[in-house]
């Protein structure tokens, strides 16, 4: 089916982290000597003049170590079939009905059911298990793999929303690994992040949204961190932590941020509702220093993890969203770290900081 609705979006441009993703979109390490690349057009703008009460925007972060490439379906909460599996272009499960499509399209969308927008291509550095090199197909193409966020795709739904998660290559909206339900008001930008708790032998699967403000201020950063570090097979999962950028001066991006939720304000450092804080900006190189949260003793239980020195990219102008995972052991991480205003290919500019 086609879409009858053309969404316009304003082109901002912003500095991407060097090296940051691969070609093909990619996260993987971020080189310590990185500095900045070319400007990235912004792909999705919240308020856009033609956005329809029918229509919502979001992106896919994976957050959830052990469990594959995903794909999606969704549908209007109790009320019509699944659409989906969106990002294998199933397009409407069980029987008819819109596709969803690009954040970032300008001309009408002429593709069919069938051909619904990739967001994310499986990749070999995502530790994944595919293997898409050496001009082979992929195991799972078109899939959410782990440790990637994707660019914003536009839902032919809004409102109460049933998302249901999938293995990659699914041909079906049946068998779900998890559904939740979310809530995806017409007119915002939406992060749905997967997130994975290790219990019992198993994988246990939750799912998170977070509003998006991609606003930003000329002499100022600005930087949202959401607590992923809920444990992997044999590492477990740690509680509420503090975030700090450490170079010349530190500065402070959470002092505490809960289990699978964004940063709230405290007495360190104000925070507005949707997690962000607004700093001076941070000449290169910076580190990220992660520890526990200190308003309880409960909290405690680790030292400060530091990561290695590179350009985080933290000039004014930029705007930064910071998903801490669960590292090697229990008293390290790993920080996915992404440009909020960028993309490369399908997903959305994001360099694994260790």
């Amino acid at each position: 089916m086609r879409s009858t609705f053309r969404l316009a979006f304003v082109l901002a441009l912003a500095f991407a982290v060097q090296t940051a993703c691969s070609d093909d979109g990619a996260s993987r390490d971020l080189d310590p000597t990185a500095g900045r690349g070319a400007p990235i057009p912004q792909d999705a703008q919240a308020g856009d003049a033609q956005a329809a009460s029918t229509m919502s925007t979001m992106r896919v972060a994976h957050l959830a170590p052990g469990v594959g490439p995903i794909d999606f379906c969704y549908q209007g909460v109790r009320k019509g079939t699944f659409i989906g599996p969106v990002l294998g272009g199933g397009g409407a499960a069980d029987g008819g009905g819109p596709g969803s499509s690009d954040a970032g399209d300008t001309e009408e969308d002429d593709r069919t059911e069938a051909g619904a927008d990739t967001i994310v291509d499986a990749s070999p550095s995502d530790d994944d298990g595919d293997d898409d090199g050496g001009g082979g197909e992929p195991d799972a193409p078109r899939a959410a793999s782990y440790r990637t966020v994707s660019k914003y795709l536009v839902l032919q739904a809004a409102g109460p929303i049933t998302l249901a998660f999938l293995p990659a290559g699914a041909t079906s909206c049946a068998n779900a690994l998890v559904t939740a339900d979310v809530t995806l008001d017409p007119g915002k930008l939406f992060t749905v992040a997967l997130f994975g708790r290790h219990a019992d032998g198993g994988v246990s699967l939750e799912v998170g949204a977070f509003t998006d403000d991609r606003s930003t201020e000329p002499n100022k950063l600005r930087a949202r961190v959401i607590h992923a570090a809920l444990g992997a097979a044999d590492v477990p999962g740690v509680g509420p932590l503090a975030v700090r950028a450490v170079a010349s001066k530190t500065t402070v991006l959470a002092d505490r941020v809960a289990p699978r939720r964004a940063a709230t304000a405290s007495q360190a450092v104000m925070v507005d509702g949707l997690g962000y804080v607004t700093a001076a900006p941070i000449p290169p190189p910076a580190s990220i220093a992660i520890g526990p949260a200190s308003s309880d003793g409960a909290d405690s239980g680790f030292e400060t993890w530091q990561s290695q020195s590179a350009d985080l990219g933290l000039h004014g102008g930029s705007l930064h969203t910071a998903f801490v995972l669960t590292g090697a052991t229990e008293s390290t991480f790993e920080v996915l770290w992404c440009a909020d205003t960028t993309t490369s290919g399908d997903r959305t500019t994001c360099a694994l900081v260790r």
